[in-house]
């Protein structure tokens, strides 16, 4: 306790640097405010978390020091101007011809490419490998929920037509070993401690 208070910071610098931030009002909801304490945070000097902490960090969140999951599909773009109705609808058609076509025999994809107007024609109708996080695409949500050797039961629609879209593969991410994270680990449970110490001494300084 000594040690967190040492440049614990008065009620007046509080709501002088909550000010700074744009947070004002009575000094309890200043107080309150869920921002205020990442503020001061700095303010409090801590005992630094040893390996051990760090390790039992580690042990009970393995899934944030996996690599992402990598994803392979593929996909068809029946290219369309959406303003014109009746070429959208005939794209919407094709498109939905063309799942039906596949999901009788897979292996006529290649031959259907001759319809896409995707740059991904040129690599086969590739998708990645690429993890959720690797692709900005209007399609993105569509394409990462299938699972392994799914079709898209729909023509999915972005700003350039309908896409046809299927997962070949999923590829698990790797778990990162446990020294190549331990910094990282000790650098957020630092962070942790010195917000539980600024949460403390900000409810200290509440009015009874």
């Amino acid at each position: 306790a000594a040690i967190e208070h040492a440049a614990a910071p008065t009620l007046e610098e509080v709501l002088e640097m909550a000010g700074r931030a744009g947070i004002a009002g009575p000094a309890a909801e200043v107080l309150r405010h869920a921002t205020v304490a990442e503020l001061i945070a700095d303010r409090f000097s801590i005992h630094p978390v040893d390996a051990r902490a760090c390790r039992i960090y580690y042990d009970l969140n393995l899934d944030a020091f996996c690599t992402p999951n990598l994803y392979d599909g593929r996909e068809i773009l029946l290219g369309c101007d959406f303003a014109d109705r009746a070429a959208r609808a005939t794209a919407y058609s094709r498109a939905e011809q063309i799942i039906a076509m596949l999901l009788f025999n897979r292996k006529v994809f290649k031959d259907l490419l001759i319809y896409s107007a995707a740059i991904s024609r040129y690599r086969d109708g590739r998708i990645g490998p690429i993890s959720p996080d690797g692709w900005q695409s209007e399609v993105a949500d569509a394409f990462f929920g299938l699972k392994p050797g799914e079709i898209f039961p729909l023509p999915v629609p972005s700003s350039r037509g309908f896409h046809v879209l299927t997962m070949d593969r999923i590829t698990p991410g790797d778990l990162q070993p446990f020294a190549l994270v331990e910094r990282e680990i000790a650098l957020i449970l630092n962070r942790e401690s010195r917000l539980a110490a600024a949460r403390r001494h900000l409810a200290g300084l509440l009015p009874a």
